[in-house]
């Protein structure tokens, strides 16, 4: 059995067992389950808040687990499964299109944030015409963000560029040093291991300025319909999260190399850098990243031309704690 795969099984069995104990919640409601999909800095929320205690904070009552990649997420949230979990405005689109009702109430991230790792032989972009790269999984940020990079470019997916699924980060960085690809895109803090297992930086991305909803805390309409006050909480929890990246530095880091295996300081702290140059305070999701998402999809699927970005988010939930004062009161300012 590949490791993909057995990540996957891994990752479901986990589920399963989070949720045998769905009913079990506190006075507040049902207990929920959580999903993160990436070794990333953009996932770390996800680390911090059950590790710091703000979901007990907010009286809630939190299973946490990790699936490797946001579509397998993505049907889990959509089957109710799972209550909240890290999506891609892709993802989510896909589905709404499709008729099901995924909604992003937060965004963590509004840009493509990645780095294109390469191996030494890859000089220019153009280089990788006829080549392979990989991604985590087809629909996942990874490859949305490599395809419209790539286009950028003058090269076209599947067709100069061969795409290759691979399955989490830590895996593409594997590939990248057996040469089994010849570039990637990827994240902090596994673009790092990887430029130390041999892999060279090709571009940076985030120099086109591609917007794309490339992380959002995604739930259901129904479930925010239902539970409001514990998707509101949940947001709460995630401000709670930022200013504590922002502000207990080495504690974050101790949580950063928890969860990412990661020992080498310079690298976590490289990973946390990274997480300060993109992620959001404040989680408001920017309509541009969908509309730019519609815009790729509507390449294959006609009933993209016709849908609007406001159909796939939500912002009322954030909205509603800016005027109630939540993150001034939170960082002493406006942030």
């Amino acid at each position: 059995m590949s490791d993909a795969k057995f990540l996957i099984r891994l990752s479901m069995l986990m589920l399963a067992l989070a949720v045998s104990h769905f009913n079990s919640g506190p006075a507040h409601g049902q207990k929920l389950v959580i999903a993160w999909t990436s070794v990333s800095a953009f996932n770390s929320p996800f680390w911090i808040m059950p590790e710091v205690g703000f979901y007990k904070q907010e009286g809630l009552d939190v299973d946490t687990i990790f699936i490797l990649s946001s579509p397998t997420a993505a049907k889990a949230t959509l089957a109710g499964d799972i209550s909240i979990s890290a999506q891609n405005s892709q993802v989510v689109a896909d589905s709404g299109l499709a008729g099901g009702d995924l909604v992003s109430m937060g965004a963590v991230v509004n840009i493509v944030p990645f780095y294109m790792m390469a191996t030494p032989e890859i000089k220019t972009i153009g280089d990788l015409r006829g080549k392979s790269v990989g991604i985590s999984r087809f629909g996942a940020a990874s490859d949305f963000g490599t395809r419209m990079f790539l286009a950028k470019h003058g090269l076209e997916a599947n067709k100069d560029v061969a795409f290759v699924q691979i399955g989490g980060q830590p895996e593409i960085a594997v590939a990248l040093s057996k040469k089994l690809i010849a570039a990637a895109a990827m994240s902090q803090p596994m673009a790092a291991v990887a430029e130390q297992q041999g892999a060279r930086l090709l571009a940076n991305m985030v120099k086109d300025e591609i917007p794309f909803v490339h992380l959002s805390l995604t739930s259901t309409k129904r479930f925010i319909k239902e539970h409001r006050a514990q998707a509101k909480a949940f947001l709460r929890a995630y401000g709670r999260s930022m200013h504590f990246l922002y502000n207990r530095r080495e504690d974050t880091l101790k949580i950063f190399q928890k969860y990412t295996k990661v020992q080498d300081p310079k690298i976590l702290e490289a990973t946390l850098k990274y997480g300060y140059e993109f992620m959001e305070k404040v989680p408001f999701v920017k309509p541009a990243g969908f509309q730019v998402t519609l815009d790729e999809i509507a390449r294959n699927n006609p009933k993209a031309k016709g849908a609007k970005p406001a159909q796939f988010y939500d912002n009322s939930l954030v909205q509603e704690l800016v005027d109630e004062g939540f993150f001034t009161k939170l960082w002493g300012r406006a942030p």
